[in-house]
């Protein structure tokens, strides 16, 4: 089985818009320089909306599981951008890092089960070359109060 068929298999679970930039925003979703290509922070997105269980912080308002499910949403997203950047997800070589934030109070620790809902799904689709380094980081607020943002590097086939 291929990677895009793997990815495709998620079914309901991939939003039927691909992210987009917001107006006035000077940033591109994603640039390749040879062959890698850096995608821009994302979030749990579903098309122009944002679940409401995704919104708040994590150790107040949202918890832990629902913080995975957001990183999980999230990954899916990011993989529609790479998606679009290079035709098929089956050009991807390897996912060699993710950077996640999580949105929480200050004495919230479990950042790291939180972004594991991106990097199971990435080691899912992908197996051994989806095993990548991490960053997974707490901050006091992210853009439209969401509960993650996570941005990504991957090897690409050119």
């Amino acid at each position: 089985m291929n990677y895009d068929q793997r990815f495709l298999e998620l079914g309901h679970e991939i939003p039927r818009a691909t992210p987009s930039v917001p107006n006035g925003c000077n940033f591109e979703l994603y640039r390749q320089v040879g062959d890698v290509l850096y995608l821009s922070g994302n979030g749990p997105f579903w098309g122009e909306d944002i679940p409401a269980e995704f919104i708040g912080k994590l150790g107040e308002s949202v918890t832990p599981t629902q913080g995975y499910n957001a990183a999980r949403l999230t990954a899916i997203n990011l993989l529609l951008t790479l998606r679009e950047a290079v035709q098929t997800l089956d050009n991807v070589a390897q996912i060699v890092s993710v950077d996640g934030l999580v949105n929480c109070t200050p004495d919230f620790t479990n950042q790291s089960f939180v972004i594991n809902g991106c990097s199971d799904l990435l080691v899912n689709i992908f197996g051994e070359e989806g095993r990548h380094t991490r960053k997974a980081s707490g901050t006091n607020a992210l853009a439209f109060g969401i509960c993650v943002e996570i941005s990504l590097m991957a090897r690409v086939r050119i």
